[in-house]
């Protein structure tokens, strides 16, 4: 067309000739028209900015986009999320290199299925060499695909359990790995064995032994998120392969509680029961092991080392991680078992009391909760209380403790009428529950106490982190009579703003700035600052971490303010708490 057009510009033409050429350009025009509206390919043509001009009829059939839907779009109206920025960026750089690019392309249909697609590429110039379209025609490649599965279905699939086989688990391991380096996230590896199968086979036959493979195959499936990759690698030992939420702590669930499910008694049909003894071996990727082979290598050890250590248990390959987890699993299934069943066996309250430095008086005592585990013995609460709102039991504690608390302090009001203050700690998971104050008022009118006999300490980091939930909750529980203390003043973010944002009544000065202000004379005017300024607020003062002489010494000048610390007294049990009441009656 370029060479006719220069030649017209030249001479002019006969009226038979220029007629000629006009039926042949009008028929070119007719034939690519009919090819770009009846091929089987989807094509797509856009303007040099990469807005979409015109789609053919098997576009629309393919990607379920109209051609008004599409037009004035981008092609991102059918990008997957499947390739990364990189991709484009590369493939964008060939475009512009050399005017065409083609290759296999992970497209979106309109109702959201991802489809495998070839995809060519190619630029359109002016004569001058500037872009004004690009084409993309594509092939749907999903018949395709579909075919090659049905070929290779045998090939990755287990005949007895109907799960994937090692050959699935290699190819599903270069997918993940790649994508964990791509992303930078963890990627975890199980190998276990259901335990104990080689007795069955040869006390029952193999028929029952593969049964009892068949069920437990069941259980894993069922177990497992639907993102994970479960394969039979060979006799009763299986994989799991966790492409994403592969932390240590997630593993570790994963793993307790498939140890549960498979350790469950199995019936077969002919009545006899067969229980088992599984292991699991955990390996995390790039922790443990740099490239698939050496993954599964891992996590095999580490199978092997579940299995000498007595079998029904799971090993990672870090040995401190593995009895880390052991330790966190036994203590949150103990306390999921205590809150449960109403068993407190091993939870006690302990009561450290405040005092009047000036006057020696009994002013006030702090709850503390105390727990023996019945293996592990006594754990610290800075152990147990990250547990327990780890695993979503911080608010039945909270509410466990402060019932106890309510009958101790209705058993102890009717000895004692000059009964002091008690504070309860509130976890900075009760500020989510809407219900609390509400349950805090019932808990204390069943018990038959008054509000103003529970003070409410709630750290300043949790007050700072919960802003809005905090000013609202602690309004309304300070409205029913309750006292507000800021504990642990000074450890977190130390934010002055919170003593006149927050509905207060005391503030509790944590023991670090006592044990920097015995040691530096700076730390010593900043204490002596707060002190004044909570004075001035009309707040409360209790200074924790009082343990010698020399330190209540430097509160001598600060004016009326309470102390707790082991100067004075320890955390004392119950028994001894009430002992020392009877000592202070009137």
């Amino acid at each position: 067309m370029q060479n006719t057009i220069s030649y017209l510009e030249k001479r002019p033409l006969p009226a038979g000739e220029l007629h000629f050429l006009e039926h042949r350009v009008h028929f070119k025009s007719q034939l690519l028209q009919h090819v770009f509206d009846h091929a089987v390919e989807s094509i797509m043509v856009t303007d040099a900015e990469g807005v979409i001009e015109r789609v053919n009829a098997a576009f629309s059939q393919i990607t379920g986009f109209s051609a008004e839907e599409a037009v004035g779009q981008t092609p991102r109206l059918v990008q997957s999320a499947r390739h990364s920025p990189e991709f484009y960026q590369r493939m964008w750089q060939q475009l512009l290199l050399t005017g065409h690019w083609s290759g296999q392309v992970w497209n979106r249909r309109k109702s959201g299925e991802v489809y495998l697609q070839w995809l060519s590429i190619n630029t359109l110039t002016d004569d001058q060499g500037r872009v004004t379209h690009r084409v993309a025609i594509g092939h749907d490649l999903t018949a395709l695909k579909t075919t090659q599965n049905e070929r290779t279905l045998f090939t990755f699939k287990d005949p007895l359990t109907q799960l994937g086989n090692r050959q699935l688990l290699t190819s599903r391991l270069d997918q993940a790995l790649a994508e964990a380096q791509r992303n930078k996230i963890r990627v975890g590896l199980m190998v276990l064995d259901i335990g104990r199968l080689k007795p069955v086979n040869e006390q029952l036959g193999l028929t029952w032994g593969d049964d009892v493979l068949r069920q437990q195959a069941r259980t894993l499936q069922a177990a497992i998120d639907e993102a994970d990759t479960l394969v039979r690698l060979q006799g009763d030992i299986f994989a799991v392969l966790r492409h994403s939420k592969a932390e240590d702590a997630t593993m570790a669930q994963l793993a307790d509680k498939l140890l549960g499910l498979l350790g469950q008694p199995i019936v077969l049909a002919d009545q006899n029961i067969v229980s088992l003894q599984p292991s699991i071996g955990i390996a995390v990727f790039p922790r443990d092991a740099k490239d698939k082979e050496s993954l599964l290598q891992a996590a095999e050890y580490a199978h092997a080392m579940a299995k000498r250590e007595g079998r029904n248990r799971f090993q990672f390959v870090d040995l401190r991680q593995h009895q880390l987890h052991h330790r966190e699993l036994a203590i949150e299934h103990r306390l999921s078992h205590l809150l449960n069943s109403g068993d407190s066996e091993g939870l006690s309250l302990h009561f450290q009391p405040q005092i009047c430095p000036q006057s020696g008086a009994l002013c006030g005592l702090e709850t503390l909760l105390r727990w023996r585990h019945p293996v592990l013995g006594p754990v610290s609460p800075a152990e147990f209380i990250p547990v327990a709102e780890q695993s979503g039991l911080s608010v039945r504690l909270d509410r466990w403790v402060i019932e106890r608390v309510c009958e101790q302090v209705a058993a102890w009001q009717a000895r004692h009428p000059g009964l002091p203050v008690v504070s309860v700690n509130l976890g900075a998971q009760q500020f989510s529950q809407p219900d609390f104050a509400d349950w805090l008022q019932d808990c204390v009118v069943r018990a038959g106490i008054r509000p103003e006999q529970l003070k409410l300490e709630v750290t300043e980091t949790t007050m700072m982190a919960n802003t809005e939930s905090c000013v609202a909750m602690l309004g309304r529980l300070r409205q029913l009579g309750f006292r507000i203390s800021l504990d642990d003043f000074g450890t977190g973010y130390s934010a002055l703003s919170c003593l006149h944002r927050f509905p207060l009544d005391e503030l509790k000065i944590d023991r670090s700035f006592m044990v920097e202000a015995s040691q530096s004379e700076r730390a010593y005017i900043l204490l002596k600052t707060i002190v004044g300024l909570a004075h001035q607020l009309s707040l409360s003062l209790v200074v924790e971490g009082v343990e010698q002489e020399d330190q209540l010494a430097l509160l001598a000048d600060f004016g009326s303010l309470t102390v707790q610390g082991y100067y004075f007294y320890q955390p004392l049990p119950v028994e001894e708490t009430e002992r020392l009441l009877e000592s202070r009656r009137p």
